[in-house]
């Protein structure tokens, strides 16, 4: 379809519906197959009993409308049964639902009861009708004698409605990590209206096909305490990418895994991979599967102030053309008028929406990046070909209706990319002077990791459209909306699976009404946060960079709460307009022992807003080397020691003379160049156990065993002896964390050699270790 043809077309508002099935080129035969039943069983039990509390796995609501909004819950005593039925057998079981205008339920409003059994994995979407538009509601539900925990939830404001303000927050890719995410235990905290759900809500695995499996990896994410939190605390709008089904699925081809050889094997794993995520989603009765097929694009209208497409970028696109990662040589095919990611209904209706809307602020809510991105800083050029750099034709079809229909204020939304950007849509991406027709923020990932952020950096001089990327942190985008402008606050945390790292606001742009582009807010800037190895019992530095982006000279205060057993000094200094400035804040570990801490660093500057990284950073310290009886620093031969420390290697067998050495298998090292000399390097190792013997002498003696990554995630250290665990790390530590354990042996009356079995699990399942001491 040409663009003449869709501005035509939306012109004289001819919005022609086809066949569903049609449109996503799927056969009737194929939907029948697997289309989900529908429950008219009248033999539900009203008061039923269950194994253990069925709720495990929270409530939600979505979806929200001027006068209703859909209310989530499964049943699932034992979420991650095997089978993927959590727990339950193939009865029906009625269960009641309250919606109240308070959280203590004496005002209740609404009422009703939903039938729930085996055909959707006991799972329960009641649509509440009969709601006052733009009210804050509470909700909870019911099961025999068991009640649920309870949400709250909001409406939509009524039709044309004057709306002055609205503030949401988008979120995406929330790999798995362990059950907690310090993203959402953040979001949770904030003032919202709504959230959207912009794709990967879950990461399949390689043998993820059937039924049971999506269900046990909803049911895995559903257990996490955060993102419960931030389900029972606002609606969630929710849209898939790929992960949910199967890593750049196509339509009904997923290269390499279902190759177009395989379409009917796909469609049928696409099938289970639909109906698991409707089970598991608060999504209405209009978005349950058809077979391989659901309906998952609409519209939300907030007032007269935003309009939202929620679009689906999966389930109608051609397949990918080109190769290469994060991009690869230009495809001549992917600007292929004929290609599409989108579809062509799914193309009419969002150009419908934009051509009818009334709203200030129209939105497109999505999964990828809108915005050309180059990959080759020389004379070549390369895209990534999963985004809308693979499919340029619906682009530039867009692009068009927005330059010669002018909605008013489009504003693209995406995630995908883990990383945070902030793009202006140009006219032409080739021609940085070409018109600004659209705005887009694109936020970075819950918890996964941005393995490509170097590639993108090192591009970013070729792309000048781009305002703002960051690839080096996890978080959310919190948007605050009015008439006069639009604002984008990127909120990151240091850590992605540490619940304690608080969200800190890394950049914030602002989109005036009427004016397409984002301009930064000013403010004093967090650039960078350092500390060395400490010395224990001696004040040492945490240098804190920062920067001041504002026409004025700008006083601020630096000062770090330390835990108990620590002591600190403040710092309080004036940074020039536009200029930059370093100060270090004196922190003293505790004296005598070592020590690792996660240090919170607060920055004042009064009036002046302050964004930048996180601001807390770890700390490690140390004694003296001579005050202890052993202190090795662990890693590379080539690496630099820690002062007072001794090298230790995977070489170091065990030598008597020495005192210390490995017995068996050699290990191998790794020195990640980064942070100071003790912690940069370490000695890893992975599978068989790895026996490290000590001398010790007579009486007993406390060890202290250094682990942790100055870059990857570390899996769970565990030390044993005689088949006694003696110190694990208690779970995986976050990029760049550190945690000292210690545990004592006994030398005896006269000492003696004991040997320690290291070994790993979790994460990687690479044990690590970093420095050993013997007091």
């Amino acid at each position: 379809m040409n663009n003449q043809k869709w501005l035509k077309d939306i012109t004289a508002k001819k919005m022609t519906r086809r066949n569903f099935l049609e449109v996503t080129g799927k056969t009737a035969a194929v939907a029948a197959f697997f289309s989900l039943p529908v429950i008219t069983s009248v033999n539900a039990e009203e008061t039923p009993d269950f194994s253990a509390y069925p709720f495990t796995l929270g409530v939600a609501s979505g979806d929200p409308l001027s006068d209703s909004v859909v209310l989530w819950t499964r049943l699932a005593p034992n979420p991650l049964a095997e089978d993927g039925n959590g727990g339950m057998d193939k009865r029906y079981v009625s269960v009641e639902w309250e919606v109240a205008e308070d959280e203590a339920f004496k005002k209740i409003v609404r009422r009703g009861k939903e039938i729930t059994g085996p055909e959707l994995g006991h799972s329960v979407h009641a649509e509440v009708f009969g709601l006052r538009p733009w009210r804050e509601y509470y909700y909870r539900f019911k099961a025999g004698n068991e009640i649920s925990p309870v949400g709250r939830t909001k409406t939509a404001p009524g039709e044309g409605s004057h709306l002055k303000s609205l503030s949401f927050a988008i979120a995406s890719c929330q790999a798995w990590a362990g059950g907690r995410f310090a993203a959402y235990k953040n979001m949770a905290e904030e003032d919202l209206d709504v959230v959207f759900h912009l794709g990967d809500y879950i990461y399949e695995k390689g043998d993820t096909e059937t039924l049971a499996d999506y269900r046990l990896l909803h049911a895995q994410y559903k257990t996490s305490p955060d993102l419960q939190a931030a389900h029972s605390a606002f609606p969630f709008i929710v849209t898939f990418d790929d992960h949910e089904v199967d890593n750049d699925w196509s339509n009904d081809i997923s290269d390499p895994n279902y190759p177009e050889g395989e379409r009917e094997r796909f469609l049928a794993v696409r099938a289970a991979a639909f109906q698991a995520y409707y089970e598991h989603m608060p999504l209405r009765r209009r978005s349950k599967p058809n077979g391989p097929d659901m309906l998952l694009y609409r519209k939300f209208t907030y007032g007269d102030l935003a309009e939202f497409s929620v679009l689906d970028t999966r389930q109608y696109r051609d397949n990918q053309v080109g190769k290469g990662f994060p991009g690869g040589p230009l495809d001549p095919e992917a600007s292929n008028p004929e290609r599409t990611m989108v579809g062509s209904e799914q193309g009419l209706w969002l150009i419908g929406n934009l051509h009818r809307s009334q709203a200030k602020w129209n939105v497109l809510a999505q999964q990828t990046m809108m915005a050309q991105y180059d990959y080759d800083p020389g004379e070549g050029i390369s895209v990534n070909h999963d985004q809308w750099d693979g499919y340029s034709a619906d682009r530039d079809r867009l692009f068009e209706f927005i330059k010669k229909r002018r909605p008013s204020n489009p504003i693209v939304l995406g995630g995908d990319w883990h990383s945070s950007w902030v793009n202006d849509l140009k006219e032409d991406f080739n021609d940085p002077k070409s018109k600004t027709l659209a705005t887009e923020f694109v936020g970075t990932s819950i918890s996964s990791g941005c393995g490509w952020k170097d590639q993108v950096e090192a591009a970013l001089s070729v792309n000048p459209h781009v305002k703002f990327f960051d690839g080096e942190y996890r978080g959310y985008v919190r948007f605050h909306v009015t008439h006069k402008s639009w604002q984008s606050d990127y909120r990151v945390v240091s850590s992605p699976s540490n619940p304690e790292a608080a969200a800190s606001t890394i950049a914030s742009f602002e989109v005036k009404n009427g004016k397409a582009g984002a301009m930064r807010i000013g403010g004093v800037d967090v650039t960078d946060i350092q500390a060395n190895t400490m010395i224990a019992g001696k004040p040492s530095p945490v240098t804190v960079s920062l920067s001041n982006g504002t026409k004025k000279a700008a006083k601020v205060h630096v000062s770090i709460p330390v835990p108990k057993g620590w002591k600190s000094e403040s710092v309080t200094a004036v940074i020039e307009a536009q200029s930059s400035l370093t100060v270090e804040v004196m922190a003293t570990p505790p004296a005598a022992v070592p020590a690792a801490e996660r240090l919170r660093v607060e920055v004042d500057a009064g009036k002046t807003t302050v964004f930048g990284r996180p601001r807390d950073v770890q700390a490690v310290s140390v004694p003296a080397g001579d005050e202890f009886l052993l202190a090795l620093d662990a890693g590379v031969s080539t690496s630099p020691v820690f002062t007072s420390f001794k090298r230790f290697v995977p070489e170091d067998t065990w030598d008597n003379a020495k005192g210390y050495g490995w017995i068996g298998t050699s290990h191998s090292a790794r020195d990640r160049n980064k942070l100071d000399e003790l912690q940069r390097d370490m000695i890893v190792g992975r599978d068989a156990p790895a026996t490290l013997r000590l001398a010790i002498p007579a009486g007993i003696h406390r060890i202290y065993f250094l682990t942790g990554d100055a870059i990857y995630t570390s899996a769970n250290t565990i030390i044993h002896s005689d088949n006694k665990m003696l110190a694990e790390t208690g779970g995986t530590l976050a990029p760049g964390q550190f945690k000292w354990l210690h545990f004592d042996l006994d030398g005896g009356s006269s000492g003696k050699e004991i040997d320690l079995s290291i070994t790993g699990e979790l994460g990687d399942g690479w044990w690590r270790l970093v420095s050993l001491m013997m007091k």
